[in-house]
């Protein structure tokens, strides 16, 4: 497969993938339950992590289960309600599909479609599942190694059809504390050699909710394209999964945590300040780096007798810094600050 480029704004248009938003800058967020189990309890879940940011609807129909004696999902009614849900949020549904007889009914109701860790090497269904012209997300096996990750998407590209998500959601190891072992190495190196957006899955990796939004992190810092978590509405009574599933408080407080909880659903004076808090400490942060920076910079115009004022230099910055603020900030409130900024930076230099 060929290196995949850098940036993923530069990798996949906006009219690519089912209206995900991959190549928007922003991590593609596939939330909702493991199952879904009924009406209620998929609509309850999908306007949960609407409100909260999320991208994309998961929920399984088809649930290919340990035991036979498991719950199996409710098939056809499953993917009528995750319709249903869509047609209420207006979030794209990502669904499961285990065999060949089913792609043409799954397609019918699903945007994506998912191939489960247990049948990435079930070559059939890989060869067919891509003529169904959706996306397709292929999750890697319990203990492939990455270039038959990269094998299996290549069945389902030669159908013709290059939209492709690859899905780490952690591989069996001699671990026993968590489910999976998620292997975020693996993941990144797959990123760069197929060019194909990969997420993580952290709830099968950890297989325990309280170790979701360590590894989400991780993996968002990382530079992965985005996350597949489990969200019900009241986890501990799921009929599949239970332990590795969030409740929607606890998903909304993810999605702020990592920066992608939309400014609509903070409810109340006291959230609001909570988030300029966070934000501000963000700030300052980089502008500590940023000073930093400039001490070297002025150690090294020192060093070479370079002036410590570049005119030319700061006004092509603020120039640059306005057209990249676009509408969300007025020019003159761009200028201000980072003149503010560039004024601190030349005190810096000039001390040394």
């Amino acid at each position: 497969m060929a290196e995949g480029l850098t940036a993923v704004t530069t990798r996949w248009g906006a009219d690519r993938f089912a209206g995900l938003g991959l190549g928007s800058g922003r991590p593609l967020i596939i939330a909702g339950p493991c199952s879904v189990e009924s009406e209620e309890q998929i609509l309850e879940a999908a306007r949960a992590v609407k409100v909260a940011g999320a991208t994309a609807l998961r929920g399984g129909a088809f649930k290919p289960r340990t035991s036979p004696r498991s719950f199996q999902g409710l098939g056809e009614e499953g993917l009528r309600l995750l319709a249903l849900a869509r047609e209420e949020t207006g979030l794209p549904v990502v669904t499961e599909v285990m065999d060949t007889a089913q792609i043409d009914l799954v397609a019918r109701y699903a945007d994506v479609l998912q191939v489960g860790s247990r049948n990435m090497q079930n070559f059939a269904l890989l060869k067919q599942v891509g003529r169904a012209g959706k996306p397709v997300l292929l999750k890697r096996g319990l203990s492939a190694t990455l270039d038959e990750w990269l094998a299996a998407a290549e069945y389902i590209m030669d159908s013709g059809n290059d939209q492709v998500i690859l899905c780490e959601r952690g591989i069996r190891t001699f671990e026993t504390c968590t489910r999976n072992t998620l292997d975020l190495s693996t993941a990144i190196v797959a990123r760069k050699r197929s060019g194909l957006p990969v997420i993580i899955d952290p709830s099968h990796a950890a297989g325990r909710r309280d170790l979701i939004p360590a590894l989400s992190r991780a993996a968002l810092a990382a530079g992965v394209d985005g996350l597949m978590i489990e969200v019900h509405p009241d986890p501990d009574r799921a009929l599949s999964d239970a332990a590795q599933q969030l409740d929607p408080g606890a998903f909304r407080a993810l999605m702020q945590d990592l920066g992608l909880l939309p400014a609509a659903a903070l409810e109340s004076l006291a959230e609001c300040r909570q988030e300029i808090d966070r934000l501000d400490e963000q700030l300052l942060a980089l502008l500590s780096r940023r000073m930093e920076v400039a001490r070297r910079v002025g150690r090294i115009k020192a060093g070479t007798g370079v002036p410590v004022f570049q005119e030319e230099r700061e006004h092509a910055l603020l120039d640059r810094l306005v057209r990249q603020a676009g509408p969300a900030l007025r020019a003159e409130d761009v200028r201000a600050v980072w003149e503010a900024i560039l004024a601190c930076s030349r005190r810096l230099q000039e001390e040394l």
